[in-house]
């Protein structure tokens, strides 16, 4: 599957529709995670072709100048990536889909693209003002596509069926809105507090395919907020209790649980073959690896967290977060909500953490309340739905201020050269970056 941004895309589909001639554009591509055994691929970059590279540009035909094809291919060499080929059928009812001038026109261009580039995937795409479609450079396989971005716009699954529970959803969201909801695979990375609540409610919306992500057992300290877990659970690994919840609400359910933290690279990478991810842990150790995955491999995540203080018994603020992560929005490093330090300082092993002297003491159980927990689950499962099925709520960050009783969207733009989100750092990078593990920073 092909992933593009989808604020990247939005403007070339508009251009389509009212331009007079076609336009071509230029990109690199790299690989992503595997699903099912087929990779992913992920375009860092797609941007137009400058005019003075066309040698012939109508309102039915491009071709460009050999010194750009050129240009592009040592691009992409320097950057370890395969180009992707983009070029627009103009008007409001195009040729939806590649012409035969476009099967015979590509063939020379793939021979002298995989001669430069060997063992590199090389894509090209046609852009119309409805679709986009896409393939392996040469008349080669089709590659279905995915927008990521404010939303997730997943290919269509032609010929599949809602099942007649889910009718008052339908109501809210359509049949495709359902649809999406069910084709997709979705991590939660912790299931504790707000973990177990997001995977009971994705569970009730029809969600079927899990991966779930949690290196601890369950403590009867955990059971006044552990939604499905009861006093027989206790010393069970939290994954495997979600588990057996979901299942309950939905026997179809499908549950990869790991029993494992996702600050090591061999459980981060599993979650590059999901879809979307939850962010519910409490480790900013975790959050760093999640924030990064996000934006470099076109996985959103959205990231939340309720916190309250209380000093001597007595509740000083009550307050809660959820934001979701993905290209063309502010990250949590744009957002001030790493602590690099708290970091550096998790991804230890124990041993290198008694040896540091900058660390003093332990850390403190924080107060948790299953309401709480439930009213930031809930906000966060529903910038879920109106991302991926349309719902009209377009907040893609919100606070909660439970002594004032208050939710409020907040608008971050993402920061110019971010060394997570930006063009400059580790957006699209694919497996040409590592992620921020233990052991695995690049």
């Amino acid at each position: 599957m092909l992933k593009l941004k989808l604020d990247q895309i939005a403007p070339l589909q508009q251009a389509a529709a009212i331009a007079t001639t076609e336009m071509c554009f230029a990109g690199l591509v790299l690989p992503g995670g595997i699903r099912n055994g087929e990779r992913d691929y992920v375009v860092a970059n797609l941007v137009p072709v400058p005019d003075d590279a066309y040698l012939v540009r109508t309102a039915i035909a491009v071709t460009l100048k050999p010194e750009f094809c050129s240009h592009l291919a040592n691009q992409a060499k320097q950057n370890g990536a395969g180009v992707i080929l983009a070029h627009t059928h103009i008007g409001n009812q195009p040729l939806d889909g590649f012409s035969v001038v476009d099967d015979v026109g590509e063939l020379p261009m793939a021979a002298y693209f995989n001669r430069r580039l060997p063992g590199r995937t090389n894509l090209t795409a046609v852009i119309t003002a409805q679709k986009v479609h896409a393939r392996e450079m040469g008349s080669g396989a089709a590659q279905p596509v995915a927008f990521v971005g404010l939303d997730l716009v997943m290919p269509a699954q032609p010929g599949s069926r809602v099942d007649g529970k889910f009718d008052r959803q339908v109501r809210a969201f359509g049949k495709d809105g359902q649809l999406a909801l069910s084709a997709l695979t979705v991590a939660i990375v912790g299931l504790g507090g707000t973990g177990s609540v997001v995977a009971q409610q994705l569970a009730h919306l029809g969600v079927t395919r899990f991966v779930l992500i949690d290196p601890d057992k369950v403590e009867s300290t955990n059971l006044n907020r552990l939604v499905g877990a009861t006093t027989c659970d206790i010393d069970r690994p939290k994954v495997d209790v979600a588990a057996d919840h979901i299942k309950r609400i939905n026997a179809t359910g499908q549950c990869q649980v790991v029993h494992g933290d996702v600050t090591q690279p061999d459980v981060a990478a599993m979650l590059t073959a999901v879809d979307f991810s939850f962010g519910c842990t409490d480790s900013m150790a975790s959050r760093a690896v999640m924030n990064q995955l996000a934006y470099q491999y076109y996985i959103p995540c959205i990231d939340m967290g309720v916190a309250i203080g209380a000093e001597a018994g007595k509740v000083m603020y009550i307050g809660g977060r959820v934001q979701m992560l993905s290209p063309g929005l502010a990250c949590l490093v744009c957002t001030d909500k790493l602590d690099s330090e708290q970091v550096r300082r998790e991804m230890m092993t124990p041993e290198e953490r008694s040896k540091d002297r900058y660390i003093v003491g332990e850390q403190v159980p924080q107060p948790a309340v299953v309401s709480l927990n439930s009213q930031v689950s809930s906000a966060a499962v529903t910038m879920f739905l109106s991302a991926v099925t349309g719902m009209p709520a377009r907040a893609r960050m919100l606070t909660f201020d439970a002594m004032r009783g208050t939710v409020r969207p907040v608008a971050a733009d993402p920061r110019p050269h971010c060394i997570v989100c930006s063009q400059e750092g580790a957006l699209g990078q694919g497996v040409r970056w590592s992620l921020p593990t233990r052991g695995g920073a690049r």
